[in-house]
């Protein structure tokens, strides 16, 4: 039986604390050894899934990122906060029992008469209070509480803003790696091409040794350049995997990504736009805007209960069972039982006039906090403004690049394309196609790199202004290979 309670008081008590469900995370983190994870306890990218866009990782990210989600249940916990503030309304409810029993036995001082006497008794009873009156002190409360689950939302919003920026550069950084190869390959097969020439041409006494060589050494640094670029693919999609919370640690192998693209602005509107939505709308900066409100509550809601009256109810309610044994030796015995019910109840004020200044320092401890989180809200403030001016003069700067760069990289190729055919001619020289070969990949790269910081710093502004309702920058996307000058060669296509 004593069994049976205790189980129903556990089950009563989860019930009254409440209960929280949640998706866990997935059973590979639990285990020890990494060969004896199984496919269905991974988080893995959904199968339909084969040519990953940005859009695509950055929802990934926020379904699945661990970091993500444990701030969610900062909300969660703020929210049941917020609630348990209410219950200063209601009326306490204390339930008790009390057992008692006694034994006794009395001894005459001139025979061996004795007597025993047996009591007991049990008392159950239910007790409580109300609070009717604080001056208001609940009300700061549960206001403060509000805004402080206002305050957990934007932060939850923020970590959003940040992880889906962070996944922007990751997977730009994969575009950059990707497309760095594709120079290397073009590199490779381009001084292939240059170095089988050359051979021929030395067989017939046309062509010099040392021109074979140097295509050769120039082949090699290719395929170095190139083992550099399988690497830095690998290891730009281990830091996106991580983003995306996949525990494999690095993306599948059928996953594909789009061709590098560049963004012509056609039209950008004025940074005060961007100044107004942002100060309107960043999250960082509403959280210490809640942060505040939250802070002047609490304020109020402590001078209202260190400085002023309370007024609680009391009430109980209780029954006493009592039952009494007596017997003497040789003579009589008794036996008596009683009971007794009891009802009170009353109302009590209170006021602390004096407790050593506790109070008074509480207040102004209060009050610091309120200038602390006044002077940080500033601070942000300030912040925003200087990011959405850096992001939005690094995105200009960056397009102004790209076209520079693009132009760059046409006139070399035409250049090395002019060169090549002076130097089959007979009159240029190998270092001369050298430098020329070597300008091409310069301003190959320059190009692909302007385009990736030209992204990156789109998502700079984008994370910076941070609103689905910011005023957008209309551009116009074209494939790099249609920006690249017509040629034959299409082993020199980016």
């Amino acid at each position: 039986m004593r069994k049976v309670y205790f189980i129903g008081g556990c089950l009563a008590a989860t019930l009254l604390s409440g209960c929280m469900t949640y998706d866990k995370p997935p059973i590979a983190v639990t285990k020890d050894s990494y060969t004896e994870v199984k496919k269905n306890e991974e988080t893995l990218i959904p199968q339909n899934i084969n040519e990953l866009s940005l859009t695509q990782a950055q929802q990934i990210a926020l379904a699945n990122n661990p970091d993500f989600k444990s701030v969610r249940f900062a909300v969660d916990a703020a929210r049941a906060r917020y609630y348990q503030s209410y219950s200063s309304y209601a009326p306490t409810v204390d339930a008790g029992m009390s057992i008692n029993q006694s034994f006794s036995k009395m001894y005459s001082a001139h025979n061996t008469t004795k007597s025993r006497s047996q009591s007991e008794s049990y008392s159950p009873g239910l007790s409580g209070q109300l609070l009717v009156f604080d001056c208001l002190s609940r009300e700061m409360n549960i206001l403060s509480m509000k805004y402080s689950l206002k305050q957990s939302k934007e932060t939850l919003e923020d970590s959003k803003r940040l992880l889906m920026r962070a996944v922007a550069y990751a997977y730009n950084d994969v575009l950059l790696a990707l497309a760095q190869r594709e120079i290397s390959l073009a590199e490779i097969e381009y001084n292939k091409d240059m170095l089988e020439e050359s051979e021929k041409k030395h067989k017939a006494g046309t062509a010099l040794l040392s021109d074979v060589l140097n295509f050769r050494i120039t082949l090699k640094n290719s395929q170095l350049d190139l083992l550099n670029s399988e690497y830095d693919i690998k290891a730009n999609k281990y830091i996106l995997a991580g983003y995306l919370g996949l525990t494999t640690g690095t993306l599948p192998g059928r996953i594909k990504f789009p061709k590098l693209k560049m963004t012509e602005i056609s039209d950008i509107q004025n940074i005060s736009a961007y100044l107004d939505q942002a100060l309107a709308n960043r999250p960082d900066l509403k959280a210490y805007r809640d942060q505040l409100k939250a802070a002047k509550y609490s304020y109020w809601s402590n001078i209202a209960s260190a400085f002023g009256p309370s007024v609680v109810a009391t009430y109980d309610l209780g029954y006493t069972q009592a039952r009494s044994i007596s017997h003497i030796d040789g003579g009589s015995s008794s036996n008596s039982k009683s009971g007794t019910g009891s009802l009170g109840y009353g109302i009590s004020a209170s006021w602390s006039l004096f407790n050593g200044f506790s109070d008074y320092f509480e207040t102004k401890a209060t009050l610091a906090e309120i200038a602390e989180v006044d002077y940080a809200l500033a601070e942000t403030w300030i912040t925003v403004i200087t990011d959405v001016r850096t992001a939005y003069s690094n995105y200009l700067a960056n397009v102004q690049k790209a076209r520079l760069s693009n132009d760059i990289c046409q006139l070399t190729f035409k250049t090395r394309e002019l060169v090549e055919n002076e130097y089959k001619a007979g009159t240029a020289l190998v270092t001369r196609l050298n430098e020329a070969e070597r300008d091409l990949v310069d301003a190959q790269n320059n190009l692909i790199t302007s385009l990736v910081n030209m992204a990156n710093a789109r998502a700079q502004l984008e994370a910076a202004v941070y609103s689905v309702d910011a005023p957008e920058l209309n551009d116009e996307s074209v494939n790099l290979s249609s920006i690249e000058p017509d040629n034959n060669q299409n082993n020199n296509n980016q």
